[in-house]
């Protein structure tokens, strides 16, 4: 059973995505209705709607929040809220599983709809976060991670090829945006304009499941027809042209809030092409971003008539809708929008510390007001690129590689369907040097990027089920404060290593992280790698500059006594780090 709902300010539902058991289980709590019908959206709000204002006050109110319930029948209730809207999923998961998935959610949503998250009332946009939704388990990548094709010769030849094609992408209004190639959900190769913002590590796991999405929807319209549909037919979610506005990550907070045009086309069966160009409203973003959550932290406040952090959160307000109108104004957006903020937040000063006819909880709801016209400005028009020609040229350049790449994104570590092509099985050379060992992820959960062999050779001992249920354990111990943990799951034998460092070399943490302050942090393993930025920040308080979090999870015949399976896991630590160093591209061998 599973659920995931999103309520806006009002509790109406304004998305949902459910199964059958969900409607069973809400026609058994429908009792006036004699015929069942709990289909309705109307119908769920309705029924749900105490639990969701009963979150709300507890929170507003009170400021006694909670994020889960988890009732006697192991159903499991999961929280979120962002700018007064509550999203929700109720499952029968593990709950850390659940919690992941629903920061997950919230995450697509910023990025697919920024800060206005009221777009979802578009069938477009329902119809697109639910495709995400469903592509962020269906590709070879683990939580929190993504892969890259480590190759030397394609990587360097699809580079060229990004480099060569690079003056035929003309957008005369932007001048800095990204070229990548993704062969299934892992990238071969970026090419990024001079001058142009890195991408985060959120922002290409969040651009591989929109590959992933993408390239199932081409693979349903060929199998759905009996004449193969010519390549990059139109996406329903996206533009004629397989275009759109989505919002990277920016500022500390590594928050998606930075506008950018998306564009995606097929170069052959599972390579995708994709170009991003900044439409430079980063600063809008993120000033925006903030002034909006700080603003909605004010509002609890108010209701809490909590009027000891009020001052501060004042201070607060008005320092980001400076560097909101700063931005507008350097934008050369409309001067009289910025001086409608400034007045706007003279207003709600006046009315939060002295006497007058405007009560504080009107002047906020204008402030709010004033902050959607600045929201109405981070949805720019989409820029039109000429895209037939560079694609010509891109696909030519690559012909002499794409049969390989179609090998390599069916035989890397794959969680999907176990496609493999046997008929090229190689034993790898760590076989031979670790016996026993079975597979291994070894992951830096800083980049979000992990490595991991064929799982071609291992296909007969190990279900990607069992991959996925290692992994999960794995993170558990990680989060409940552990550096190194192993356990036996039936005939295997399973281990997990964490450390620091920092430019390559092992780091002790200045003071380590309580377990209790770990296990309040949220699950490991979601797409904005919270936990470990967090967790990073516990470690080496102002000093986290440089420090890197690596992971190593180890698979092992359980005949192999648990010693040698934690001996041989913290040898290949150090053959995995010495063949990976700071260019994780070169470690071809193990891919």
């Amino acid at each position: 059973m599973k659920a995931t709902l999103i309520f806006d300010s009002v509790n109406n539902l304004l998305f949902s995505k459910w199964d059958e058991s969900f409607l069973s289980r809400m026609k058994t709590l429908n009792e006036q209705s004699s015929d069942g019908n709990i289909t309705d959206s109307y119908n769920v709000a309705q029924l749900l709607s105490p639990i969701i204002t009963s979150q709300r006050v507890m929170a507003a109110q009170f400021g006694n929040t909670y994020s889960s319930i988890q009732c006697k029948d192991n159903t499991v209730i999961v929280f979120d809220e962002f700018l007064d809207h509550v999203f929700m999923i109720i499952t029968k998961d593990n709950i850390d599983d659940a919690h992941r998935e629903l920061l997950d959610c919230k995450t697509l949503v910023q990025h697919i709809c920024g800060q206005n998250i009221d777009l979802l009332h578009s069938p477009v946009y329902q119809d697109w976060l639910s495709v995400l939704l469903d592509s962020r388990n269906k590709g070879d990548s683990i939580p929190g991670a993504s892969g890259v094709i480590g190759e030397s010769g394609a990587t360097v030849a699809a580079l060229n090829a990004l480099k060569a094609i690079a003056k035929e992408i003309k957008c005369s209004t932007y001048q800095h945006f990204h070229l990548l190639l993704f062969v299934g959900d892992k990238m071969l190769a970026l090419y990024s304009s001079r001058g142009s913002e890195d991408l985060m590590p959120p922002d290409l796991i969040l651009l591989s499941i929109q590959c992933i999405a993408a390239q199932e929807y081409w693979k349903d319209v060929n199998e759905s027809n009996s004449k193969e549909v010519g390549p990059n037919s139109w996406i329903p979610w996206l533009s004629e042209e397989n275009s759109a506005i989505v919002h990277l990550c920016a500022g500390p907070a590594v928050v998606p809030c930075a506008p950018h045009s998306l564009h995606i086309a097929e170069v052959a069966p599972r390579i995708v092409f994709v170009v991003l160009v900044d439409t430079e409203l980063r600063d809008i973003g993120i000033a925006a971003q903030m002034s909006s959550q700080i603003l909605s932290n004010l509002e609890r406040l108010l209701l809490q008539r909590n009027l000891e952090l009020l001052p501060s959160t004042l201070d607060s307000l008005e320092a980001a809708l400076k560097k909101t109108t700063d931005a507008l104004r350097k934008n050369k957006s409309n001067a009289n929008l910025c001086a409608r903020l400034t007045s706007r937040m003279l207003e709600l000063r006046k009315s939060c510390t002295t006497t007058t006819p405007l009560t504080p909880e009107t002047t906020a709801t204008a402030m709010h007001t004033a902050l959607d016209v600045v929201i109405e400005q981070l949805k720019p028009d989409i820029p039109s690129l000429k895209m037939d020609q560079p694609l010509k040229e891109l696909t030519g350049l690559l012909a002499p590689y794409v049969e390989f790449l179609r090998v390599k994104a069916m035989r890397y570590f794959s969680l999907g369907s176990g496609e493999t092509d046997a008929s090229s099985i190689t034993l790898h050379k760590y076989l031979e040097e670790f016996p026993g060992l079975i597979h291994f992820i070894y992951v830096d959960r800083t980049t979000g990027r992990f490595l991991a062999p064929d799982m071609a050779d291992c296909a007969d001992m190990l279900t990607p089920d069992t991959v996925r249920d290692i992994v999960r354990r794995a993170m558990s111990s990680v989060r409940e404060g552990y550096g190194a943990a192993a356990w036996r799951r039936g005939a295997l034998h399973a281990c997990v290593v964490q450390w620091w460092e920092r430019r390559g070399a092992a780091l002790r943490p200045a003071r380590p992280p309580h377990p209790a302050a770990v296990r309040a942090l949220p699950p490991p393993g979601d797409l904005r790698l919270a936990f470990h930025r967090q967790l990073l920040e516990l470690a080496f308080p102002n000093d986290s500059q440089g420090v890197s979090i690596k992971e190593l999870i180890c698979i092992h015949l359980g005949l192999l006594p648990a010693s040698t399976a934690v001996q041989q896991a913290r040898r290949l630590a150090h053959s995995v780090h010495e063949l990976v160093g700071d260019n994780p591209a070169v470690a071809a061998d193990l891919l």
